[in-house]
């Protein structure tokens, strides 16, 4: 059997890392939840784009799919392009910022070891930013994870989860977390089809 998917996705020239979910109920409803990543983005906007969720029947996503996915998935890429633009001149204002603050701090005190020791504690203070950072993210889509798992909304609860790939130190508990959603969802499955008959 020949399909075209793969030709379609690269019809799209996405640069990243293109992450599908798809899910099969018991109903034969599909739901595909897709997010794109790329993984040179360190504004944290990029990272916190949530996932485009499209559901239908095989049949109809075959027809569908690809021209609800296209318009999404180009302004999310434009989105990213835009972040990954602003974050080089970021750093570059922030490296030319630092040259004009170190040139004027040359001219008007002697050399001493101190600037040293206060670049030694700024990268401390940018690595602990960023690791407070990251946390708020995480606790951000487990919170999000949760809320949605109490609206049985077990599909989306699931797609909110973070990637344990991204969070090593967690792994566990995001697993766990999978699972108690996963059981939601398959009892509620269970009681939805029981009322149907």
């Amino acid at each position: 059997m020949k399909t075209n998917f793969f030709e379609q996705i690269a019809g799209l020239q996405i640069n990243g890392n293109l992450l599908l979910n798809i899910h099969h109920d018991e109903t034969g409803v599909i739901t595909v939840s897709t997010v794109l990543k790329k993984g040179n983005i360190t504004a944290t906007a990029g990272n916190s784009l949530p996932p485009m969720l499209f559901k239908g029947t095989a049949p109809e996503l075959d027809e569908g799919f690809f021209s609800q996915f296209a318009q999404p998935i180009k302004q999310t890429v434009g989105l990213i392009n835009n972040l990954e633009a602003y974050q080089k001149e970021l750093d570059k204002a922030k490296k030319n910022g630092k040259n004009d603050k170190d040139k004027t701090a040359k001219a008007t005190e002697p050399e001493d070891d101190s600037e040293d020791e206060q670049n030694l504690f700024t990268q401390q203070a940018d690595y602990t930013e960023a690791k407070a950072e990251k946390k708020r993210l995480f606790d951000d889509a487990m919170e999000k994870s949760k809320e949605l798992a109490k609206q049985m909304k077990y599909a989306e609860a699931l797609a909110q989860l973070p990637d344990p790939a991204d969070y090593a130190d967690k792994a566990e508990l995001i697993a766990s977390r999978r699972k108690e959603i996963e059981a939601g969802k398959e009892i509620y499955d269970k009681l939805a089809n029981q009322f149907k008959d």
